[in-house]
């Protein structure tokens, strides 16, 4: 997806027993619970702020925890303000510092990054993939590299074999459910465009599933269960050759057994995009924001799931963008996935723009006040965890010029709804029962993963006495991780 978590509380158990934690994060959109109404001045929602992290285009960048702190750090790639390449990784101080840590990584531009946990150890891991500069031969260096987290502030690459790219999209999954993230990379490599799904074996090993993917570049991905079958689909936008009119939007149901195929689809063929699966109106199916350059110009569309293996566009009026970049998250804690975008719209203007979901597929822009950006890319992320989601963007700015900036987000906070883990206990057949305060009559549904990217309902919990939940997890204790969220049933 691409993808790709909101303010809405998560709760993790990892490393079991020894667990207990409520985190907010921005890697998925969770809990529809009942806040007050959105009543913030449109202009005073997002306040920039000074931060000593350096202005980037041809980028990618995520935020997330390294070091285990309860902080989101932030690892970004692109050309700098004298364009050249760099990789930076910069940890959260807290109060608006971040520090460079120096970590010994190759600078890149024309980037796709990704954050996962490769070999289970509770650290977060590196996916890398972009244009290196060129060799003693002036030919250009693609690489595609796989970093492990020592925990000290320290990566070293795993050499994982795979190939290089630029111009392309990553996303991480665990396509076979065997309980490791593999990976899905796209762009231009040194035999051409490829899209190729590569396994996780352990201990630092990836193999080639050759699963049939088309090749393309100025691509994006999103990864998904868009049909709630157990099993990771994918969705690539991208062209093989370079040309917009050869663009392509594909979505691929994954069968099993590395199997995947090609389902029909009437979405918009588009490259220079930018894609995401997220479930905008709560029914418990993914739908699709896709944006990205068409035969008929630069496109923005919300595709809702309809449940039978067909989508539908819905209308919803945002405004066309190429160059792009999206991001999903409940930037103002109501519970519905709202959507910021930037790129290059058909005026040939930089945008930025906020979108909020208010319901009913009806999005409306909240005049943010943010810099116009294209060829950049932005992430949601609770920077000072007061429970709302910050945003972060880079790219190139009106006057071509790399930038970086991040936004403290001002909306009104309602932390005491936001339900947490209260107690754990051992049941007789090995698995556990969790309880949470929440609210009254709301009618919370658990859905539980391993890796932030499948889910799988539990039910709802039972209602053990006035506000106080209990819900039990047979399979958590033979599992390295789990995570749980709540939504409306």
């Amino acid at each position: 997806m691409a993808a790709g978590k909101p303010a809405a509380p998560l709760i993790r158990a990892q490393s079991w027993p020894r667990w207990l934690a409520c985190l907010q994060t921005v890697l998925v959109t969770t809990v529809a619970i009942a806040f007050p109404a959105f009543s913030a001045v449109a202009a005073s929602v997002f306040t920039l702020i000074n931060v000593a992290l350096p202005g980037v285009a041809y980028s990618s960048v995520v935020c997330g925890d390294f070091n285990n702190d309860g902080k989101p750090d932030v690892l970004l790639t692109g050309v700098d303000g004298s364009f050249n390449p760099i990789c930076q990784f910069w940890q959260n101080r807290s109060s608006g510092l971040f520090s460079n840590l120096n970590a010994a990584l190759p600078g890149l531009s024309s980037s796709a990054v990704a954050l996962g946990d490769f070999d289970n150890d509770g650290r977060l891991d590196l996916f890398l993939t972009g244009f290196a500069g060129v060799d003693a031969s002036s030919f250009p260096v693609y690489l595609s590299q796989v970093w492990h987290n020592l925990g000290n502030g320290n990566f070293t690459n795993v050499q994982a074999g795979l190939p290089g790219v630029n111009t392309g999209a990553v996303a991480l999954g665990d396509f076979d459910n065997d309980g490791r993230l593999d990976i899905l990379l796209t762009g231009y490599s040194s035999t051409g465009a490829v899209a190729q799904v590569w396994r996780n074996l352990g201990n630092g090993k990836f193999t080639n599933c050759n699963v049939g993917l088309p090749g393309v570049l100025y691509s994006s991905v999103a990864v998904g269960d868009y049909d709630n079958d157990g099993k990771l689909d994918i969705l690539l936008t991208g062209t093989p050759n370079g040309f917009g009119s050869a663009a392509i939007t594909q979505l691929w149901r994954n069968l099993g057994n590395g199997i995947f195929t090609n389902i029909s689809v009437d979405l918009p063929d588009v490259s220079q995009g930018a894609v995401a699966f997220g479930d905008f109106d709560q029914d418990g199916r993914l739908d699709i924001l896709l944006t990205g350059y068409s035969k008929t110009g630069a496109v923005c569309q919300v595709w809702r799931n309809l449940g039978n293996g067909s989508f539908t566009n819905m209308n919803v009026g945002l405004p066309g963008v190429y160059q792009s970049s999206v991001a999903l998250g409940d930037y103002d804690n109501d519970g519905k996935l709202d959507i910021v975008l930037a790129g290059v719209d058909i005026h040939t203007n930089s945008i930025c723009q906020v979108w909020r979901n208010t319901g009913n597929w009806v999005f409306t822009n909240i005049s943010a006040g943010l810099s116009g950006i294209h060829s950049g890319s932005l992430a949601w992320a609770d920077f000072d965890n007061d429970g709302r989601l910050d945003l972060l963007l880079t790219g190139l700015d009106n006057t071509g010029n790399p930038m970086l900036q991040v936004y403290h987000n001002n909306t009104a906070s309602s932390n005491a709804s936001i339900p947490r883990l209260n107690s754990l206990k051992t049941l007789g057949n090995g698995g556990y029962q969790l309880s949470f305060d929440g609210q009254i009559g709301f009618g919370y549904r658990v859905w539980a993963s391993t890796d932030l990217t499948q889910w799988t309902t539990l039910g709802a919990p039972n209602e053990g006495s006035p506000a106080s939940f209990q819900f039990s997890d047979f399979s958590a204790p033979s599992l390295h991780s789990r995570f749980y969220r709540l939504t409306k049933p």
